[in-house]
Order: C-alpha cells, then structure tokens, then sequence
C-alpha cells in the first residue's frame, strides 16, 4: 500500500499563537491525536505572510517541510522538456 501523505499550505499560520509562531502549538497537538492524521507523513510549506514567516527548519517534530525550490521543481517536472529538464539536487 503507498504510504499516505497530506501536506499542509501556510503551515506557520495554524501554528500561531497569539503572540509568535509556535512549533509546539496547540493545533499541532490536535494533528498528533487525530486518528487518521496521526498515521500519515505529514508535509509543511513552512511560511505564511506574518511576522517571522519563514519558518524553514523549525516546524514540529514528526513533520516534513517542502521549500519553495522544491516545491517549485515537483511541479515543473511533470512539464519537462528536453529543453526544459527540473533542477534537481540530490545532496
């Protein structure tokens, strides 16, 4: 069976409390105990337009993070060329 994966756009504003973001927010506690949620890999687009938006590297525990880059390559690669191959770096 193919592993399960949801991704989460603007992941920093559902971690936000009332004064900064917060990777132990109470909206991730929520995710961990959620039945379905719980069992899949889960994917933060770690920004959003607040204050100290960018947030690479400092998302929960248990979470993957996709850059900007990345994110931007996944979605060109299903539209390469020859001309026009993505930019992967491994490494």
């Amino acid at each position: 069976m193919p592993r399960r994966r949801f991704r989460f756009d603007l992941v920093i504003t559902l971690g936000r409390e009332p004064l900064a973001y917060d990777p132990g927010a109470a909206f991730f506690d929520i995710i961990h105990q959620d039945p379905v949620l719980s069992r899949v890999k889960l994917i933060a687009e770690p920004w959003d337009v607040g204050d100290f938006g960018y947030q690479v590297g400092n998302c929960p525990v248990l979470w993957s993070e996709w850059n900007g880059k990345y994110r931007d390559n996944v979605r060109s690669s299903g539209k390469a060329t020859p001309a026009r191959s993505p930019n992967w770096r491994i490494g």
